[in-house]
């Protein structure tokens, strides 16, 4: 008689009498009675696992070591997860959730019974214990044809020289780090050592390769182009293609599909980073993010390292790197006009510690001690806070809301404000309270937690523009003032430079559109002529929004600013008439220069003079009072030839402005 159950018994979860064949499979002549002997590696870990098994049971409730319901789950990998207190997963009563080795000993997570094998017992409810799962990979990765390495491509010979790469090392902990966070710096030190090491390039796996060249192309990205010539002596956009095309060979390597090392899947998000600042195609990066977080669940990142029962140090940085994720796909998903359906989904990913890299170690068994104030983690700590804050939304009657709180049509206005000033109070007692004005990470978080509540403010009072009041306008006006504001001081504070290039991805532009909107609405408002002092300052602060036109909002953004002085300098020409004074009324010089970057633009592309021929007829909008006649020529100066009074304000050649704020800027941005 054997002393496990056969396969089939296993899989059906029925009796077995371990005879040979067993009296089941002797009756169903289809099922070859087949006895699967656990090696001596399987049957010590299911040793372990059933006195791990016995500790829970025994623990009695109110003894010290018992910690309610929630540490229950979390003894041992096999433990059954149920219900979290606070958590949104659920458990349906017949799946279990563990983390086991796959065929070839590497981790994954998996909640089916039915792709786990057995240990001989018939696997009924809180029967047996999971060894190993059915869902190793046996046959070869999907779509190697589409995403494949070429193997002439010697990995190891591309890298840079070794002061250039030490430049980038250096420039990465510098200037990336302190708002990446998800390695920890002894980490790097050790991967850094070892590439730069005698022969060390030699000696690196693919996802290492892929990982250090994701490096260098994100460390780039966080350089100017004067300073890549100036330091690297190429110039910007050839290091990022170089760089970018060998990152792709080492993902591809490394099975970035499937593999189950997690500093792949650290090499792919700062190669989406990289993507998503340098302009790439948004779609692509979606939906590769889209893999990337697949993989990442099937790692089991979702769920906390303290279910599964791993080191502290490796329950931090698995939180790190699955917060990281979350954050960057919800700004992909603004860029791609998606809505990021992982962060309501159910998990328990708890937030990463308040603590300096140096407080934890792999050797350490118990978690340090968190930090009061800030740390070198502070930055990411605040925008995960706010997504987490944001994910546990309820309705004031109980239901769940989440991240659709914001567009919850039940919620009145006062009660989302109440919701964003408690998200405020919330950013200033743990972070922005202890910001210290003379360190540059510390002027970051207290201007970009200010600017993200500005922009909830925004959001929170967006509505249809012809129902909205006048004094509703002007509070939405003054709102997105200030958020432009906050970009001006973010490209304009000297402290912070360093981190400007990583953030061109974050602009508020419907901030910007609303702003150029009521500027040519209301040219004749006293607010008119702050508002044109702060563009610019906003375009000379931030030349990027003048820089790669292909992004229609930066085009777009510039037509709307030219429409909205002709109407400004109509108004203005109108009161000259009115005063009996003839002064000339230049551009603004800032204008003057983004109207020629537009027209060079537009001569290189297929509908540049449809597109050029667009924006002279914009500017054409300012309905006088009167009926003189008045033409606002290339140089601004007044002469006479157009009738205002024959121009419809709303509407000229079908373009509608209203529409581009709340269709079109909504779905670019």
């Amino acid at each position: 008689m054997k002393s496990h159950a056969c396969e089939p018994c296993a899989r059906r979860k029925v009796k077995c009498n371990r005879e040979e064949p067993c009296s089941n499979c002797n009756r169903r002549k289809q099922d070859q009675c087949v006895y699967v002997e656990l090696s001596a590696t399987d049957r010590i870990k299911e040793l372990e696992a059933l006195v791990r098994k016995l500790q829970s049971q025994n623990t009695a409730p109110g003894s010290p070591n018992h910690g309610g319901p929630r540490d229950a789950q979390a003894k041992g990998n096999t433990a059954r997860i149920g219900s979290l207190p606070d958590g949104p997963i659920s458990q349906n009563g017949t799946d279990s959730m563990m983390l086991k080795e796959d065929g070839q000993g590497e981790a994954v997570y998996v909640e089916s019974f039915s792709w786990h094998n057995w240990n001989g017992s018939a696997l009924q409810e809180g029967e047996g214990q999971v060894t190993t799962v059915l869902t190793s990979r046996m046959g070869s990765s999907a779509l190697q044809s589409i995403i494949c390495r070429n193997e002439s491509i010697d990995l190891s010979k591309s890298h840079p020289l070794f002061e250039i790469a030490t430049l980038l090392w250096k420039t990465f902990v510098q200037r990336v780090h302190p708002v990446w966070m998800v390695s920890f710096k002894q980490e790097l030190n050790l991967l850094r050592d070892k590439a730069l090491g005698a022969n060390g390039y030699a000696k690196l796996t693919f996802a290492e390769h892929a990982f250090i060249f994701a490096l260098y192309i994100i460390t780039v990205t966080s350089l100017a182009d004067d300073e890549c010539l100036d330091l690297l002596y190429h110039p910007k956009d050839v290091l990022l293609k170089k760089y970018q095309a060998l990152c792709e060979q080492a993902l591809a390597g490394s099975d970035v599909l499937g593999s189950s090392d997690v500093l792949v899947i650290e090499a792919a998000i700062m190669y989406i980073w990289a993507g998503l600042l340098e302009q790439m195609n948004a779609r692509s990066l979606w939906s590769f993010m889209g893999a990337i977080m697949r993989n990442a669940e099937r790692l089991g990142l979702h769920r906390d390292g303290t279910v599964f029962q791993l080191s502290p140090y490796e329950t931090e940085k698995r939180r790190r790197l699955w917060w990281q994720l979350q954050h960057l796909d919800i700004a992909l998903a603004v860029r791609a006009g998606s809505i990021s359906l992982t962060l309501s989904a159910r998990w328990d990913t708890k937030l990463p510690l308040n603590i300096e890299d140096g407080d934890i170690n792999p050797e350490m068994t118990t978690p340090p001690e968190e930090r009061p104030g800030l740390t070198s983690i502070s930055y990411c700590l605040w925008t995960f806070w706010v997504l987490q804050e944001q994910r546990a939304f309820r309705h004031p009657d109980g239901r769940y809301l989440g991240f659709g709180w914001i567009a919850e049509r039940s919620l009145s206005r006062d009660a989302k404000n109440g919701y964003i000033d408690r998200l405020e109070a919330g950013l200033n007692k743990q972070y922005v309270q202890y910001c210290d004005p003379i360190k540059p990470l510390d002027v970051l978080i207290q201007i970009t937690a200010r600017a993200f509540v500005c922009g909830m403010r925004r959001v929170s009072m967006y509505g249809d523009l012809s129902q909205m009041s006048e004094q509703a306008r002007r509070q939405l006006l003054d709102v997105c003032m200030q958020g432009v504001e906050y970009d001006i001081a973010l490209h304009a504070t000297p402290a912070i430079k360093q981190f400007r290039p990583l953030f061109r991805g974050y602009f508020q532009w419907n901030a910007l559109a609303y702003v150029l909107l009521e500027a040519r609405r209301l040219p004749y408002d006293p607010i008119t002529a702050k508002i044109w002092e702060l563009l610019a300052d906003l375009y000379t602060s931030n030349p990027g929004l003048s820089q790669n036109l292909v992004d229609r909002r930066k085009s777009y953004a510039i037509e709307l600013t030219s429409a909205a002085w002709k109407a400004r300098a109509g108004f203005l020409h109108q009161q000259q008439l009115e005063r009996g004074t003839t002064r000339s009324i230049r551009k603004p010089a800032f204008l003057v220069g983004l109207e020629k970057t537009l027209d060079e633009f537009n001569e290189t592309t297929k509908d540049g003079s449809s597109s050029k021929r667009k924006l002279e007829e914009l500017g054409e909008v300012y309905v006088s009072t009167t009926k003189k006649h008045v033409a606002m020529p290339d140089d601004g100066l007044p002469s006479e030839g157009i009738d205002f009074n024959q121009l419809d304000p709303d509407l000229v050649n079908d373009f509608n402005f209203d529409a581009i704020d709340w269709s079109f800027w909504e779905m670019a941005q």
